[in-house]
C-alpha cells in the first residue's frame, strides 16, 4: 500500500515526468547498454536549483511587494506550490529512504550526490511551505526542529516530519559518506627477546624515534629472558610470559608486530596475526618446513597480504646491490650514488645493459669470533646438529644468489663441511648437544653461471668478511656487506660508481643497523604494499628450497663433517667433495 501510494504520488512529479521525457528521447540512441537510459544527476541537481529560484521569488514577491495577483493566478500558483512540495517531500522519503527496498540494484552517479541533495531540497521546502501557508520563515523553522514546541495539526505534522527526515539524515549519512580513514597505531609490538631484538630491532625503533610506552616486547620465560631484561632496561615495556600468552599480548596491543621468536614458532603466530588482521613482519628463515613453505606459497596472496619478510642482508646490507638487479622505486629513500642517474636514471639502465649477462658469482659470509653464538645466546641457532639447522646464517647469501640468478633451481656440484671444534665440545659438555656445521663451501651452476657459496662462523675476527662479488660479460659488481655498498668497473677494471646507503640522510638515521628495513616496514604497516610488494617474501621461500635441496644432495653424498679451530682454519680448509 505505501510503495503504491509513493508511486502514484510520483506521477505527479514534475521532475519524473521530465525523465521520462528524456528517456524517451535516449532510447531511440541509447549511448549505453543499460536497459533503462541513464538520467544524468546533474539534470536532477539543475532541476531543484529552478525550484529553490521559482520558491524563492515567490516568498520575496508574497512578503516584500505591495503587488497583489488576480486570485486565480494566485490559486493557481498555490497549486504549483503545493506540487513542488509534494515533490521534495516524496523525493526525500523515497529516494533516501525506500527505494533501496524497491529498486534492488540501482545505482548513483557519485557517493556524494544524496547527501549534496537532502540540504537543497530542506531549503526549498521551507520556503515552498512560507510560500503556501503564509507563515514566516523563522517560524517554519522554529516549529520544525521544536523550539519552542507548537500544537496544532501545523506543529504536530511538522514534528512528524523533523524524525522522518532525522532518519533519512542519518541514511544518508552512513551509506554515502566514505568514512574517515585511520592510520595504523604508531605503537609497535616484539615478539622474542633475542639478540636480534636487543641487538638490532630496538636500537632501530629507537633511532626512528620510537619512545618506550610506545614498544611492547613479550618474550617466554627463558634463560635469555633475564638478560634481555637487563640489556632492554627502560627502552621498552617488557613482558615475561608463558607461551600461550605470548601472541595474546601481541593481539590485545593490535599494533604492527614484528615476529623475532625462533623460527620453529614463526608459521603459527604469523597466521595468528594475519587472522587478525594486524600488520606484521617476520624474521627470517619464515619457516623451515617444505610443507608450510607450500601453504604460503600456494595462499601468500591472503596469509602474507598484511606480512612483510624482513631479510637484514638484501633489504639493508645488500640494497645497493638488490636496486642495482630489481630497481624498485621504494628503495630509492634510503640509497645514495656516485650519480643522480645511477637511481633510477638513465645511467643505471645503461649500466645495465652494457654489463650484459651474469656469468659467475661468488659470495662470502664469515662471520669473525665476536659475532659467533657463545655460551647459551643464540643456542637455538645451532641445534639440533644438523646441517638444515645453518639455515639461520646461510639465507643470507642464499638469498642474495636468488636475486643474482632469478628463479629455478641451482645445480650443486661440490661441497665441503665443517664444525667448529671448540664451540662444539663446549655445547657437547654443557648441554649435551651436537651443535650443527659452522662451515659451508659449496660450488653449483644456474644456467650458464658459476656459484660459489662460503659461510662460517667463528673464523679469527680479522679474516671476516662479508662480500659478494658478479662477474658480468661486461664488467663486475662488487658488494661490500659490512659497508652497504656497491662499486662497479668494467672489464678493463675501470670505475663505473656505486650505490651505498645514505648513511648522511636525516642527521645519519640509517647508520643504524636495522633502520633501513623497519622503516620499510612501518611504512609498509602504516601505507600498505601500494602497487607492488617490496620485501623479499616469494624469493625467500625460493631459497629456503634451494637450502633444502642442497642439503639433500650432501647427506645423499655423505659428505663429511671436519673440525676446525682458529689455527688450523687459516692453513687448512675442509675439502671441497662431489655431491652429484
Amino acid at each position: 500500500m505505501v510503495f503504491h501510494a509513493f508511486f502514484l504520488a510520483r506521477l505527479l512529479s514534475p521532475l519524473q515526468w521530465l525523465k521520462f521525457r528524456v528517456r524517451q528521447r535516449v532510447q531511440a540512441n541509447p549511448p549505453t547498454t543499460n536497459m533503462r537510459p541513464d538520467f544524468p544527476a546533474a539534470y536532477t541537481e539543475w532541476y531543484f536549483l529552478g525550484v529553490l529560484v521559482v520558491a524563492l521569488v515567490a516568498y520575496v514577491m508574497r512578503h516584500n511587494t505591495p503587488l497583489r495577483l488576480p486570485d486565480f493566478i494566485a490559486g493557481a500558483l498555490q497549486v504549483v506550490g503545493w506540487i513542488l512540495l509534494a515533490e521534495c517531500v516524496v523525493w526525500v522519503l523515497y529516494y533516501l529512504m525506500l527505494r533501496a527496498f524497491v529498486e534492488r540494484y540501482y545505482t548513483i552517479f557519485h557517493p556524494a550526490e544524496y547527501m549534496l541533495m537532502f540540504p537543497l531540497t530542506l531549503v526549498i521546502q521551507t520556503f515552498l511551505l512560507s510560500d503556501v501557508t503564509g507563515y514566516g520563515v523563522n517560524y517554519i523553522l522554529q516549529t520544525f526542529t521544536g523550539s519552542p514546541a507548537v500544537g496544532g495539526v501545523f506543529g504536530t505534522t511538522l514534528a512528524i516530519f523533523r524524525y522522518l527526515y532525522l532518519g533519512a539524515a542519518i541514511t544518508v549519512v552512513l551509506s554515502s559518506h566514505p568514512g574517515i580513514a585511520t592510520r595504523t597505531a604508531q605503537n609497535i609490538s616484539v615478539i622474542g627477546a633475542g639478540d636480534v631484538t636487543v641487538n638490532r630491532i630496538l636500537p632501530a625503533l629507537k633511532t626512528l624515534g620510537y619512545e618506550r610506552d610506545e614498544i611492547s616486547i613479550a618474550s617466554l620465560d627463558d634463560p635469555e629472558a633475564a638478560a634481555a631484561r637487563a640489556a632492554i632496561g627502560d627502552a621498552a615495556r617488557f613482558q615475561i610470559t608463558e607461551p600461550s600468552k605470548v601472541l595474546e599480548i601481541a593481539l590485545r596491543e593490535h599494533a604492527p608486530t614484528i615476529i623475532a621468536s625462533p623460527t620453529l614458532a614463526h608459521f603459527t603466530q604469523l597466521v595468528t596475526l594475519a587472522t587478525a588482521g594486524i600488520p606484521f613482519a617476520v624474521e627470517k628463515p619464515i619457516t623451515e618446513q617444505r610443507a608450510e613453505r607450500e601453504i604460503l606459497r600456494a595462499q601468500g596472496d591472503s596469509i602474507m597480504a598484511c606480512g612483510f619478510a624482513l631479510s637484514y642482508y638484501s633489504l639493508e646490507k645488500g640494497l645497493p646491490l638488490t636496486y642495482f638487479l630489481n630497481p624498485l622505486p621504494n628503495y630509492l629513500p634510503f640509497l645514495a650514488a656516485s650519480e643522480p642517474g645511477l637511481l633510477g636514471g638513465r645511467a643505471l639502465h645503461a649500466l645495465r645493459e652494457e654489463f650484459g649477462p651474469v656469468r659467475s658469482a661468488r659470495i662470502e659470509l664469515l662471520e669473525g669470533a665476536s659475532r659467533s653464538p657463545s655460551g647459551f645466546g643464540r643456542l637455538w641457532t645451532e641445534v639440533p646438529g644438523t646441517l638444515h639447522t645453518f639455515i639461520e646464517t646461510t639465507i643470507h647469501p642464499l638469498l642474495m644468489m636468488r636475486h643474482i640468478t632469478g628463479p629455478g633451481p641451482v645445480m650443486w656440484q661440490q661441497c665441503a663441511l665443517g664444525r667448529y671444534a671448540p664451540r662444539a665440545a663446549q655445547v657437547a659438555a654443557e648441554y649435551g648437544q651436537q651443535i650443527a656445521p659452522t662451515w659451508i663451501e659449496a660450488t653449483g651452476t644456474h644456467g650458464n653461471i658459476q656459484l660459489s657459496l662460503l659461510v662460517a662462523k667463528h673464523v679469527p675476527d680479522q679474516q671476516a668478511r662479508r662480500v659478494a662479488v658478479i662477474e658480468y660479460a661486461g664488467g663486475t659488481a662488487t658488494c661490500d656487506f659490512d659497508a652497504r655498498r656497491t662499486e662497479f668497473s668494467d672489464t678493463a677494471g675501470n670505475d663505473r660508481g656505486w650505490i651505498a646507503i645514505d648513511n648522511d640522510k636525516f642527521g645519519g638515521r640509517y647508520r643504524q643497523n636495522y633502520a633501513v628495513q623497519m622503516e620499510m616496514f612501518m611504512n609498509f604497516a602504516i601505507n600498505g604494499w601500494g602497487a607492488v610488494r617490496f620485501d623479499d617474501f616469494s624469493r625467500q621461500l625460493d631459497a629456503l628450497d634451494a637450502w633444502d635441496d642442497l642439503c639433500n644432495a650432501v647427506a645423499r653424498a655423505e659428505i663429511p663433517v671436519s673440525d676446525y679451530d682458529t689455527t688450523t682454519i687459516t692453513s687448512q680448509r675442509p675439502q671441497l667433495s662431489a655431491v652429484n
